[in-house]
């Protein structure tokens, strides 16, 4: 028998697979706090890990371990030379939610053209007349820029290609531009990008400075569209806040933000109406959820039958 220690509760469809394999052990934790995880590996064969950490004093410990599965893509709090060292293969779930994020980025979009919540509140509101304002606009043939242009901005891009927008796209590292069939627009400079473009949504990776900030904002069109899926830090909320307030932007969505959570009280434009707001989760539906505990579930199972998938594997170099 392998004991098989889930860090907590994760979709039913992951423990599910587990529990099925014969001669495994299912543990899943009440809860996924450090605390509890750690006073649980003494003789875990296998774990299943959410968001905790996992240190070279915790593997020292995990005298039995085999095989450590995260049930994400993210590794940064995981000691993988101690992993190595120790011939313990350290596992990812793939490319499991960035059709999710996309969506999200479109949804965003999309309500933000057609006005969704000023429109429900003309029929709340018993304000028909109201419908004659003309406050909502159609996505085809809007200019949207991608800015990033990774599995996430891909799938955005060809979402938004079957509304028939036109693809503006800035990403410094796309080398194979050619191969795109579609009539994408690259740009090199990302300040003659803003001015192009109606609808701009961010896809890129962390950086030490915002990408729109005041200087930037002045650079785009009246009544373009922000949405930022990708990183809380990518923005300048209070440079944001008053091109809102200006009609600079015409209206923006948010579901990240430099602190997480985000302390309400303490900023003005979560009070703003012409912003939409979702607390981190483009990319953690029930859907996704599902794939995710499946893919952690099947690393481990895939382990134990020898057929251990090394584009799922981190420290390739022991297998």
């Amino acid at each position: 028998m392998y004991k098989i220690i889930v860090g907590g509760k994760i979709h039913q469809k992951g423990i599910d697979l587990l529990e099925k394999v014969e001669n495994f052990e299912v543990l899943v934790l009440p809860d996924a706090s450090q605390e509890t995880l750690e006073n649980n590996i003494s003789d875990a064969d296998a774990i299943l890990l959410r968001l905790q950490s996992f240190t070279k004093s915790m593997i020292d410990k995990s005298l039995k371990l085999k095989i450590l599965s995260r049930n994400g893509v993210g590794y940064d709090r995981i000691d993988i030379p101690a992993l190595t060292n120790k011939k313990i293969p350290l596992t990812i779930v793939g490319d499991v939610n960035s059709g999710s994020v996309a969506e999200h980025t479109i949804m965003f979009i999309l309500d933000l053209l057609k006005n969704t919540k000023r429109h429900d509140h003309m029929i709340r509101s018993n304000n028909w007349k109201d419908r004659d304002l003309l406050i909502s606009n159609d996505f085809e043939g809007k200019k949207i820029l991608i800015v990033g242009f990774g599995k996430i901005g891909q799938k955005v891009a060809g979402i938004a290609h079957a509304f028939n927008a036109k693809i503006n796209i800035y990403d410094p590292y796309i080398k194979n531009r050619e191969s795109y069939k579609q009539s994408y627009t690259f740009f090199d400079e990302l300040n003659l990008a803003f001015g192009e473009s109606e609808i701009i949504t961010l896809h890129a990776p962390g950086s030490k400075k915002p990408i729109i900030g005041r200087d930037e904002i002045k650079l785009m069109q009246p009544d373009t569209i922000l949405v930022n899926t990708s990183r809380g830090s990518h923005i300048d909320l209070d440079a944001l806040l008053d091109a809102l307030r200006s009609g600079q932007i015409r209206g923006a969505g948010l579901d990240v933000y430099p602190e997480e959570p985000p302390d309400i009280s303490k900023h003005e434009i979560f009070n703003h109406e012409n912003i939409l707001f979702s607390p981190h989760i483009a990319g953690l539906n029930n859907d996704c959820a599902a794939r995710m505990a499946i893919n952690s579930a099947q690393n481990i199972i895939d382990y134990f039958s020898g057929k251990l998938k090394p584009e799922f594997t981190i420290n390739k170099e022991i297998l």
